[in-house]
């Protein structure tokens, strides 16, 4: 009787446990974590030749300072927003550019575009997405919905959470004639609003194919359209093996030109790329990143622009546990930017060699020395140093 009466109670306990731990499985929606990351850096360089462009010869600015929310509003219904708190940021217009402007010093006349400081408030990301497959399963198509980045060149598309090279492009207190600049200006890159699909198919845990197109307004973060057109992008990455991934690009860009005193809204420039990567920025040894970038600009003569950047970096860990460094990280950069390839004497290379301290896999600071070069005769360089100390949470 009183065995029975044990196996009674030991059967319940074990149906209860099991309903909890049914119940603890389960997710709840809506789930949404908030995330974050803070960026503060200081330059000095020898930059007085080009003071009314660039600005001061030393600085200090919050680079980033970024709010992050995403969840899952249902299983298949995905949501980001990532307003962003900045100061002392440098916005590339088309309107602060001269097509012809005679470097310091003399030789052959090109391109170089002024900069806009802006600050305050910024909506960078802000999406819906809706996957029309299963968590779980391998292979799944997205809609996304809002405002996100074109689908356009692999360094800008890397998260800015943790960057070997500090900066993307130039950064401030150099002229902004880097790659990412030029392609930037001709408006393929940085964010846009618009729609896109896209499909990724999982080969395994570590790799990864993901085939995306999109649509989007074609005037950039928080445009409203103004020309009834519309921008497409299309992007393909793969992993190759669990370290090496590859991918490609292609942009056609709209905008309003005016040729011979009128206004043509009809103007589209196109561009691709081709990339690959090696490693993860943060991990534990190697990270190698080269690109390939060539186009038009964003003038009416369409003047072929082009630039090939190459990034490598080495993630030592420190072994000790008593120490307050996670790691230490070389890395190097080179960036060669050309304008426009039809005419001479008017690109533009940036070497940047940086030594990165990691105090933490999400705390590092950074210091660089940065030299910045252009062609031509007597056309003085740039050069100093950066350092950023950078955070996410």
């Amino acid at each position: 009787m009183r065995t029975a009466f044990h196996r009674m109670l030991a059967g319940s306990a074990l149906v209860l446990t099991g309903g909890l731990c049914h119940l603890q499985a389960q997710t709840v929606y809506p789930n949404v974590k908030m995330t974050g990351r803070l960026q503060e850096q200081f330059y000095y360089f020898d930059n007085k030749d080009y003071a009314a462009i660039v600005g001061p010869q030393s600085n200090f600015f919050t680079r980033r300072a970024r709010i992050e929310a995403k969840g899952n509003i249902s299983e298949n219904v995905i949501v980001f927003i990532q307003p962003s708190f900045e100061g002392g940021r440098n916005v590339l217009s088309a309107s602060t550019c001269t097509s012809t402007p005679v470097p310091p010093g003399g030789g052959t006349p090109t391109i170089i575009c002024k900069t806009t400081g802006k600050s305050g408030l910024r909506l960078r990301d802000a999406w819906i997405d809706v996957r029309f497959a299963k968590e779980s399963a391998k292979g799944a198509f997205f809609l996304r919905a809002g405002q996100e980045k074109r689908p356009f060149g692999r360094y800008e598309l890397t998260s800015a959470t943790n960057l070997p090279s500090i900066e993307r492009g130039a950064g401030q207190g150099l002229l902004p004639r880097a790659s990412n600049d030029i392609f930037t200006l001709a408006g393929f890159l940085s964010h846009d609003v618009g729609a896109s699909l896209r499909y990724e198919y999982k080969i395994n845990d570590l790799q990864l194919v993901t085939l995306k197109v999109g649509a989007y307004n074609g005037q950039g973060e928080s445009l409203n359209d103004v020309n009834n057109k519309k921008s497409f992008g299309a992007r393909a990455t793969a992993s190759v093996t669990s370290k090496i991934d590859v991918g490609a690009s292609w942009y056609a860009h709209d905008g309003i030109v005016t040729v011979s005193g009128v206004p043509d809204s009809s103007f589209t420039n196109y561009a691709f790329d081709i990339d690959a990567q090696y490693g993860k920025p943060g991990d534990e040894g190697l990270y190698v990143l080269g690109e390939y970038l060539h186009g038009n600009d964003a003038t009416a003569a369409k003047n072929n622009i082009q630039g090939f950047q190459g990034i490598a970096a080495y993630n030592y860990r420190l072994k000790s546990p008593t120490s307050w460094l996670y790691a230490i990280e070389p890395a190097v950069r080179i960036d060669v930017a050309d304008p426009n390839t039809d005419a001479d004497n008017n690109g533009a290379t940036l070497v940047t060699v940086v030594l990165g301290f990691y105090m933490s896999s999400k705390a590092q600071f950074r210091v660089a020395f940065e030299h910045q070069s252009f062609q031509g005769t007597n056309v003085p360089s740039i050069s100093g140093v950066r350092s950023a100390l950078t955070v996410n949470f």
